[in-house]
């Protein structure tokens, strides 16, 4: 019996101490598996911390592209109503131009134009001896032009006399066609037109126009040595035609913009001895009154 109560304490106490490990090492795994939990949300942490911020950045750079987007949107309206005014302001002053000289062509003293003497007679224009108006060497064909794409018209074979045939239908319409673009401010295509229709009529009634508007065109857009050109056209070819004097005065401004101020002088100056009393010699003295301050 005894032998038995003590094979009986045994057996309790090696249960005891299996119970005792198990409990031990179930304890040992549940602690490293909270371990391991712990350091996977803190890992995790880390993880949400960074997508947060970086979306937040995302979220302040979208914004901040959305605001320049509207900046950008308002800044091209108002480019867009710049233009529209712009071409507004350039048909008007174009047509307005060409209806003042024409009605100027006919005044013959500088008694019918006080008000605009007396406003340009602020400051006497020192004298300057005479000189030849500057006017191309026979001119030559022109060579092709990256403004027009295509070789440009050549001037007639020899200098046309007084016009006295009236134009066709279709010759005004093309070179109605042409002013209107140049009035809307479309040089580029304006000069492209009007190279077609001085191929079309090289010696018609509108010719000497042509040839002055297309070189109103090209000094619009700064093409001054191409403009020089179409403006000497019309006063070595069309010598009669009322727009010799316009073209000399923007032959000496074309001069003027060349930084040519000696020719441009010279040039003005014929203008405001040959033409007193019209539009183009008091432009011609305003523009030399302007180099006289400037110290040209």
């Amino acid at each position: 019996m005894r032998l038995t109560s003590s094979s009986n304490l045994s057996v309790k106490q090696i249960v005891a101490l299996v119970l005792a490990f198990c409990v031990l090492g179930t304890t040992d795994a549940y602690a490293q598996g909270r371990a391991r939990l712990s350091d996977v949300d803190a890992r995790l942490q880390r993880v949400e911390k960074v997508l947060d911020q970086s979306l937040l950045n995302l979220l302040q750079q979208i914004e901040g592209l959305q605001g320049e987007v509207r900046v950008l949107r308002g800044e091209i309206e108002n480019l867009n109503n710049d233009i529209a005014t712009l071409q507004k302001r350039n048909r008007d002053l174009y047509n307005d131009t060409d209806r003042r000289i024409s009605d100027l062509e006919s005044v013959g003293s500088s008694s019918e134009l006080p008000a605009l003497d007396d406003e340009l007679a602020e400051e006497p224009i020192q004298p300057i001896d005479d000189q030849p108006v500057f006017v191309a060497e026979t001119p030559a064909i022109p060579q092709p032009r990256a403004n027009s794409g295509s070789s440009g018209p050549a001037p007639p074979v020899s200098p046309v006399g007084a016009n006295t045939r009236a134009a066709s239908a279709a010759e005004k319409a093309s070179y109605t066609k042409a002013y209107d673009l140049l009035a809307k401010g479309n040089n580029a295509e304006a000069v492209k037109l009007f190279d077609q229709f001085l191929r079309d009529y090289p010696d018609g009634p509108f010719s000497d126009n042509a040839w002055y508007w297309q070189g109103e065109a090209k000094y619009a857009d700064r093409a001054f040595d191409n403009a020089l050109y179409n403006f000497s056209v019309v006063v070595e070819f069309f010598p009669n035609s009322p727009k010799v004097p316009d073209s000399r005065l923007k032959i000496g401004y074309a001069l003027y913009e060349q930084q040519r101020y000696g020719e441009a002088k010279q040039v003005l100056t014929g203008v405001t001895n040959d033409y007193p009393g019209r539009s183009a010699a008091v432009l011609a003295r305003k523009r030399l009154q302007q180099m006289t301050r400037e110290g040209q």
